[in-house]
């Protein structure tokens, strides 16, 4: 290294440094050769920057200083202009277009340092998207969008904070419950019900899907799958209800992604409309076709974390496959062409697969990592809301508590927990300082420091400042609103998907997640003790709260956004070729059985000169005795 630019570069150093540091606001540094297009791009980025109150500094030559002056929050530390800049973009220009005989040690000497080649415009053009996507005017045509989904209220909850947020871009959203499910979500604007008749299908297959997800592995899937059927009939092949929903003329459905809902995508289908999936996609890669590694990624339905030991990868491996390959909750048994007898008669799997987008309620706050494609995505937290103000005895209770409160709740649908469990949790609060409130069918009253109530205003406790933990089955719902108000968690799971949230929240120490089947009092009032006296949960989750309102638009707002989007777009253009592919091709079994092929050919080729060679050798050697 010559003096010279030894000294350009202690300069240079030192000019960074003499950045100041003291204020409030940060100061971001830009670094990129002085290629014209590339600062470009980065002196958009640092221009939407001064919004958040970050300065940004450039380290350019006069001549860039000049385009780029008076953008505000931008400031420039000069460095003289540098001629290998300008030789290598003419090189490189010449060695690519072949232009002249240019090799590329070339390029490299002119450099005298390596260079990246930075897929800047990439970064660019996908900001520029999204810019244009917020940009959208929201008085648009408006449109009457088909919601559907099972009955099942936990489901349709995501679902309607989509249509309520759908509302301000002029669309009306229609949706089809028994009363009981209009009941709780009338008068929300914008949103319109079909009535149809409460199925005790729905009840039945509620009860057996908890008793077979659980631990116990109570019940049969046959059950299971036969409850599925019926209900797919009663809404598929109920003609009286097909041509009311026909009747709305709607131009675009968004169906539930649940697999008991899935049957569901087979009505947009019959009515020509495209649709979307929204809700938990109950770990289905392959229906997104979403490149999927199971060594890593573990289904939504297995109990272990993204860290695995190698047999607990081999049987997720074995799992994801075979769930797959043998599809055990889809197909229906009829043909789409019985449900839909004026359409091509196509398989199930390729209706879903027309699907534009995918709506999937899941976040990283309360996930793992893991691949997704443009159609996907992500809205985990949708059915979050700020809490309003505590009413009649549940706000007496809560004011008079001294050491602040425990949330009890497993949920609407788990009604009452056997009588062992009650008794044990019950011993458990009353040698705890915390008053507790707790949902439960039962009423009657149980100690001094505990509420019991059918009902709870779950969010607006969860976010009322005396609340200190929450004990819960860890529904999503249920995590996400503990998550926004940052309040730690004690997971007792019950049944299906909620064995892998409490499991993913016990990781990222947002909480504990105990086994409800095998734990004794002393262990719950010891974690109760532990996730309140030590700070470390309560930050966690507090950062994790923090990250999630920091970002620039609600779940809601998003789905919302992205619907309003494919609407008038279409989302062809998001969608990946795979999606398009048989599932054989998706995972490369032809070309695995291809390459099986030619090794086996390749094994009996050498095996039959082998053989040859050894009986010719053989003859010769019998000839010459």
């Amino acid at each position: 290294m010559n003096t010279m630019r030894t000294f350009k570069l202690s300069f240079f150093y030192l000019s960074l440094l003499s950045i100041n540091q003291q204020s409030k606001a940060d100061n971001i540094l830009f670094l990129s050769m002085p290629a014209f297009s590339h600062v470009q791009n980065q002196i958009h980025t640092a221009m939407k920057l001064k919004a958040y109150g970050h300065t940004s500094y450039f380290s350019l030559p006069p001549k860039l200083i000049t385009h780029f002056k008076n953008k505000d929050g931008i400031k420039f530390i000069p460095i003289k202009e540098d001629q290998n800049v300008t030789s290598f973009i003419e090189l490189s220009i010449k060695f690519f277009l072949r232009t002249e005989e240019i090799s590329w040690l070339q390029i490299k000497q002119v450099t005298e340092y390596p260079v990246r080649k930075m897929n800047t415009m990439r970064t660019f053009k996908l900001s520029f998207f999204y810019l244009s996507l917020l940009s959208i005017n929201q008085q648009s045509k408006a449109d009457n969008i088909l919601f559907l989904s099972m009955p099942w209220f936990s489901h349709v909850q995501g679902q309607i904070h989509t249509a309520m947020k759908l509302k301000a871009y002029g669309h009306t959203s229609y949706f089809s419950l028994p009363p009981k499910l209009i009941t709780a979500f009338k008068n929300k604007d914008g949103i319109k019900f079909i009535p149809i008749k409460e199925d005790q299908n729905v009840s039945r297959f509620i009860e057996l899907t908890m008793k077979y997800f659980s631990v116990k592995k109570e019940g049969s899937w046959f059950q299971i799958k036969h409850l599925i059927q019926n209900m797919c009939d009663n809404f598929l092949l109920d003609n009286d209800w097909y041509h009311s929903i026909k009747e709305l003329n709607a131009s675009f459905a968004i169906v539930d992604s649940i697999f008991f809902s899935q049957c569901l995508a087979i009505v947009p289908y019959r009515l020509s409309i495209p649709f979307l999936f929204q809700g938990l996609l109950f770990g289905e890669p392959f229906l997104r076709r979403v490149p999927w590694n199971p060594a890593v990624f573990p289904l939504l339905s297995s109990p272990h974390s993204d860290k695995m030991t190698f047999f607990q990868k081999l049987k997720n491996t074995l799992l994801t496959y075979s769930l797959y390959t043998f599809s055990p909750w889809a197909p229906p048994s009829k043909s789409v062409k019985e449900y839909a007898p004026e359409k091509n008669d196509i398989p199930f799997e390729s209706v879903l697969r027309k699907a534009q987008l995918f709506l999937t309620e899941s976040d990283l706050l309360l996930s793992y990592p893991k691949p997704s494609l443009p159609s996907e995505v992500f809205i985990g937290g949708i059915a979050t809301h700020p809490a309003l103000p505590l009413q009649g005895d549940i706000k007496e209770f809560v004011e008079r508590s001294k050491h602040g409160i425990i949330i009890v709740s497993f949920g609407g649908y788990i009604r009452e927990l056997p009588k062992e469990h009650i008794e044990k949790m019950e011993k458990a609060f009353k040698e705890i300082k915390y008053d507790v409130i707790w949902k439960q069918p039962d009423s009657k009253q149980l100690a001094s420091n505990i509420l019991i109530k059918q009902w709870l205003p779950q969010n607006d406790l969860l976010g009322h400042p005396k609340t200190k933990l929450f004990i819960t089955h860890c529904g999503i719902n249920g995590l996400f609103e503990a998550l926004y108000h940052g309040v730690p968690i004690l997971g007792l799971p019950v049944f299906a998907d909620q064995f892998q949230n409490g499991l993913q929240m016990h990781v990222k120490e947002y909480g504990i997640s105990m086994d409800i089947y095998n734990y004794n009092k002393d262990e719950l009032v010891s974690n109760i003790n532990e996730l309140i006296e030590n700070s470390k949960y309560k930050t966690n989750i507090k950062l994790a709260s923090e990250i999630f309102h920091s970002r620039p638009e609600h779940p809601a707002e998003r789905a919302a956004r992205y619907v309003d989007h494919v609407i008038k777009y279409g989302g062809d253009y998001l969608r990946s070729p795979s999606q398009n592919m048989p599932l054989y091709q998706f995972l490369m079994l032809d070309i695995y059985a291809t390459f099986l092929a030619i090794i086996i050919a390749v094994v009996l080729v050498v095996k039959f000169v082998v053989s040859k060679c050894y009986r010719c050798c053989f003859a010769k050697k019998e000839k010459t005795e």
